[in-house]
């Protein structure tokens, strides 16, 4: 058998990573036509990010997002600060030819929103909730919704299947200021 033409291993690799492959095998091994042994194979070879949206590996990728939710964080929190959410999820970073998600745990504090690498300890992302500009665009590559953020020090593409919840941690400290503000205040004579 010849190829339709020559494939590159990088082609290869490109193509099983944004669209995967499928094997289906199923096998029957015969003696004297009785059936003796029966083998069904299912497997599946793709990039993490095209089997979670295609529902495979949820279960991994379920846990994984508790595993970093749980873990402890030692975040350079400012004076009264507190964190108000935490997930797991995703910075889309772009340095020169690299193109990566960036996977960590965003923490929404009373003043900021940060993602925070536990592992080397340190914060990749940060800026103030007062300052930020959000909408939800759709993805480049996969059926999702992410988030753009536009800041005062630039921008930045991110992604959490907890988003909802995000943004709602990212509107209370405003929401509080602003009920403390319509309270009558009451006068003592």
């Amino acid at each position: 058998m010849k190829p339709e033409r020559e494939s590159s291993l990088v082609e290869v690799l490109d193509r099983l990573l944004d669209r995967g492959a499928v094997l289906n095998a199923d096998l029957i091994i015969s003696v004297a036509g009785i059936p003796l042994i029966g083998l069904n194979l299912r497997a599946a070879l793709a990039g993490m990010e095209t089997m979670l949206e295609y529902g495979m590996m949820e279960a991994w990728d379920k846990s994984s997002r508790e595993w970093y939710a749980r873990q402890e964080a030692k975040i350079p929190l400012r004076q009264n600060e507190e964190v108000v959410f935490r997930a797991f999820g995703y910075l889309w970073q772009e340095q020169g030819i690299m193109r990566r998600w960036v996977p960590g745990v965003w923490n929404v504090t009373s003043s900021r929103l940060l993602l925070w690498l536990r592992s080397p300890g340190e914060v990749v992302f940060e800026a103030d909730l007062k300052n930020i500009c959000k909408r939800r665009v759709p993805s480049l590559t996969m059926q999702r919704q992410e988030l753009e953020l536009e800041f005062s020090g630039g921008s930045a593409r991110i992604y959490l299947s907890e988003m909802d919840e995000l943004e709602e941690a990212m509107e209370r400290p405003f929401a509080v200021l602003a009920a403390a503000a319509t309270q009558p205040k009451t006068v003592y004579q």
